[in-house]
Order: structure tokens, then sequence, then C-alpha cells
């Protein structure tokens, strides 16, 4: 089952269905692409860094690079 498209669907939806396997196609990267372009937008029309609310700590996306990851 290819979900990357579908923000509405569940895991648990899918699975009651009978999925046994879920894609997400590039979704991922779109979503990182879409941060991106978002946060551009953002210091380009208002000069500001509200996008960087929420995101990972210095820290915990070096962690993501070790053995035991987060």
């Amino acid at each position: 089952m290819l979900a990357g498209s579908s923000p509405g669907v569940t895991v648990a939806e899918l699975a009651a269905a009978g999925a046994r396997r879920i894609s997400l196609g590039s979704a991922l990267a779109r979503a990182a692409l879409s941060a991106t372009l978002a946060a551009g937008r953002e210091l380009a029309e208002h000069g500001t860094f509200g996008f960087s609310r929420g995101v990972l700590t210095y820290a915990e996306a070096n962690a993501l690079w070790t053995e035991d990851g987060v």
C-alpha cells in the first residue's frame, strides 16, 4: 500500500483493511524539502526565524549518527 500521499489515512486503518506493508514513497523527502522551502520563504519575506521552533537540538541531531541513536 502506498500511503505517502494520503494524509487522511492512519496506519491503524490500513492495518485493519489488511495492509501488511505500507510504503511512503517519496513523502518523507518531499516533507523535508517543503520545510526547507517554507523556512527560506519565511526568511526572505519576513526576516524571521519562526521555522526553527521545535527543531532537533544539535545534540539530538548528532546523536542520530551514533550507534545508539536518540
